[in-house]
């Protein structure tokens, strides 16, 4: 999209901010690698930063956007994450396989945002939700309903509220998975020192919302291209490489942010996958992400 038409988008209606996150949904989705990564990293706009500035923000941490991708990517199974930590994992329990709108995943959605509500309370809220979800208005609209409706539960929860704004977004479009676009833009303007917001259900909310997906779905834009264009790196590098573990590692590239050196990938020695590694990075198909020389992470 042409710069000309991302200074004008502010003056357009709801429906319009509609039709053009329908567009994303065209152009980042187009594939599954794709939209996964996306909907990791399609944080904040003009640049990539992955969910872990997003779960950073979502609960007004000060862990630095390394600090949290070593906490995830380095964690053993069953370690405690952290609070921002449990925020990231929220969103990845969101955009799980299957539908976000079912009781037993807000149940444990909302209990990693700090934000614990009772499987009775989730299955009215689901309920609810999913009212608003077929009710045939315009994506940006329904996503600022949802956030009202859960806010309308309990007051205190506004980190779910942005979680199952963009859910009911992915819905209403027919994507597969949700991204994490409302709460990544409303964080950039606090960021921007644009003062105090409208809050789901205030007057303005929902001229909010429609502004800030419409900005979100640009940035998407440009991540998903950028994304396309280290994964058309990634799979011309693919024939120069002699392991026979390969395809995993560079599944495993496309599929997350960060992928550590030390975790296992079948048919890949620990050896193997570190040189593995290293000569993606040499031959610019990938990116060491630390700078360390030990305990190193690696992504497109």
């Amino acid at each position: 999209m042409a710069p000309a038409s991302r200074r004008g988008f502010s003056t357009k209606s709801d429906s319009t901010v509609s039709f053009v996150v329908s567009i994303d949904r065209g152009e980042s989705t187009h594939s599954g690698h794709h939209h996964q990564d996306c909907r990791r990293r399609s944080s904040r706009p003009h640049g990539i930063r992955p969910s872990w500035t997003y779960a950073q923000n979502l609960l007004n941490r000060r862990e630095d956007e390394a600090a949290l991708r070593d906490a995830i990517a380095l964690a053993k199974p069953g370690q405690d994450l952290g609070p921002a930590g449990r925020a990231y994992s929220a969103f990845r329990a969101l955009v799980d396989h299957g539908s976000a709108f079912r009781p037993g995943r807000l149940v444990v959605v909302a209990a990693d945002l700090q934000s614990p509500i009772p499987p009775e309370h989730a299955a009215e809220l689901i309920a609810a939700l999913r009212e608003i979800v077929i009710g045939g208005r315009p994506a940006p609209v329904v996503a600022a309903a949802a956030a009202t409706a859960v806010m309308d539960l309990r007051a205190d929860v506004e980190s779910l509220a942005l979680l199952c704004a963009d859910a009911a977004l992915a819905k209403t479009l027919g994507w597969p998975t949700p991204l994490p676009l409302l709460a990544g833009e409303l964080f950039a303007r606090r960021a921007a020192g644009e003062g105090r917001r409208p809050r789901p259900g205030e007057a303005g909310w929902g001229r909010l919302v429609a502004l800030s997906y419409g900005r979100a779905a640009l940035a998407a834009l440009d991540l998903a291209q950028d994304l396309s264009r280290r994964a058309v790196r990634l799979a011309d590098a693919a024939p120069k490489l002699r392991a026979k573990g390969k395809t995993g590692a560079i599944t495993a590239l496309l599929g997350d942010d960060a992928v550590s050196a030390a975790a296992p990938i079948a048919g890949l020695s620990d050896r193997a996958r570190r040189r593995l590694f290293d000569r993606l990075v040499a031959l610019g198909a990938a990116r060491e992400l630390t700078g360390r020389a030990a305990f190193r992470l690696y992504g497109l």
